[in-house]
């Protein structure tokens, strides 16, 4: 049988299983609903589809396969729609009518947060959807409207995860961060509600990472002392923001509170970072060449996968670029970034961007001008990651200062 194309979305196949379970008036959840299906099917359009492919669409029986264009076709046509393409088209007109009168309604604010948040809720995730909540959230910010921000992560259909849907949740969060930058008010309600978000991760203190912004470090505060687990990325980033400000009693509070091993490569490349603050500013660089082995020879650094690889190398690079280790920066730039895998996910492609502006200063610093140049032309400024868009604009414009300075 033909396979579409493209991977079929889960939110087309679910509105599928929706439509036929109105149609044939029950829900379909076991092998004898499917068997009867099958004969409904067969007397409406006169198409067979197996007991074992109904199974399968309904998520009834696993299988890795997705379902094929046959079978949509026929369940599209028994739901009343010439194809599949047609039932998705539809599908997306209506999505997008519905969304549009959801927001018109916040506009006009003639719809009760306890509506607001059913509508959303019962809606299918969606790009449409996500860009339906970043317009509700700057509409609702612009009416001041406190409850809603008290209670917006009630919407579980925008912030439950899913892997799909994971850089749509990432802009969500980075506008709910900017607008805690703008609005005091709304700070005070981000360290007051955000710190016991129930959802496996705590999606603004994890995913934002702004200890500059002063609403961050208060909201860290009341994380960590709901969610101990949290106490070496609690630790690692009050030492590394105390560093950075020159409060060293505060960071060796945190400090000497690190017991454990991090545990991933982030964690590892902060881990890492602030031994270096450490040995620079309490011990004379006396451990710097140990350290530097500890970075070359890193698992991280050297890791297999490219994503991971160039990740790693950016994160301990915003270290070493404090410590002034440009000879570091860029022998692992050129050592193991520059052949990395031309095919990179959307956060390790920021990063090798942001790298290059590490890397370009490095240069610099080291009297190869002529191929800082080079590496400049190829940043992309708009394409920083939002986490570090502020540093990294600084230290481009720097850049480009230096590079025009003929």
């Amino acid at each position: 049988m033909a396979k579409p194309l493209q991977p079929n979305k889960e939110e087309h196949l679910d509105y599928l299983r929706l439509l036929i379970a109105n149609k044939f008036s029950k829900p379909i959840v076991n092998t004898n609903d499917c068997k009867l299906l099958e004969e409904a099917i067969q007397v409406s359009i006169n198409l067979r589809l197996s007991v074992c492919t109904i199974s399968r669409l309904f998520l009834i029986k696993k299988s890795d396969s997705s379902s094929s264009i046959y079978t949509l076709n026929a369940c599209s046509l028994y739901v009343g729609y010439n194809n599949w393409k047609g039932l998705i088209n539809s599908f997306s007109e209506q999505n997008v009518l519905h969304q549009k009168a959801i927001l018109f309604a916040v506009i006009q604010n003639t719809i009760s947060l306890d509506k607001l948040f059913s509508k959303l809720n019962a809606s299918s995730k969606s790009s449409q959807l996500y860009e339906t909540i970043n317009q509700i959230i700057l509409c609702k910010a612009q009416q001041k409207d406190e409850v809603f921000f008290k209670r917006l992560f009630e919407l579980q259909t925008i912030f439950e995860f899913e892997e799909s849907y994971k850089y749509a949740i990432y802009h969500t969060i980075h506008l709910l961060g900017s607008l805690c930058e703008q609005h005091d008010w709304l700070s005070e309600i981000a360290i007051a509600n955000y710190h016991n978000l129930p959802f496996k991760e705590n999606y603004i203190v994890e995913w934002l990472v702004v200890p500059k912004m002063n609403y961050y470090l208060p909201l860290l505060e009341n994380c960590y002392k709901n969610n101990s687990a949290i106490a070496d990325f609690y630790h690692l980033i009050n030492c590394t923001h105390f560093a950075e400000t020159n409060q060293w009693d505060s960071f060796l509070n945190h400090y000497n509170k690190i017991d454990t091993a991090p545990k991933n490569n982030m964690l590892e490349m902060r881990w890492l970072g602030v031994q270096l603050y450490y040995d620079n500013h309490f011990d004379k660089s006396i451990n710097r060449e140990k350290l530097i082995g500890e970075i070359t020879k890193n698992s991280y650094t050297n890791a297999k996968d490219a994503g991971d690889r160039v990740s790693s190398i950016f994160m301990i690079c915003t270290y070493l670029f404090v410590s002034e280790a440009f000879d570091l920066i860029i022998s692992l730039f050129e050592q193991k970034t520059a052949k990395h895998s031309s095919i990179l996910g959307y956060w390790a492609e920021l990063s090798y961007n942001q790298l290059k502006v590490y890397y370009s200063l490095s240069l610099v610093k080291n009297n190869r001008k002529d191929e800082a140049i080079m590496i400049f032309k190829q940043i992309i400024p708009d394409q920083f990651d939002l986490n570090f868009n502020h540093r990294m604009n600084r230290l481009y414009k720097n850049l480009e200062l230096v590079v025009n300075d003929k």
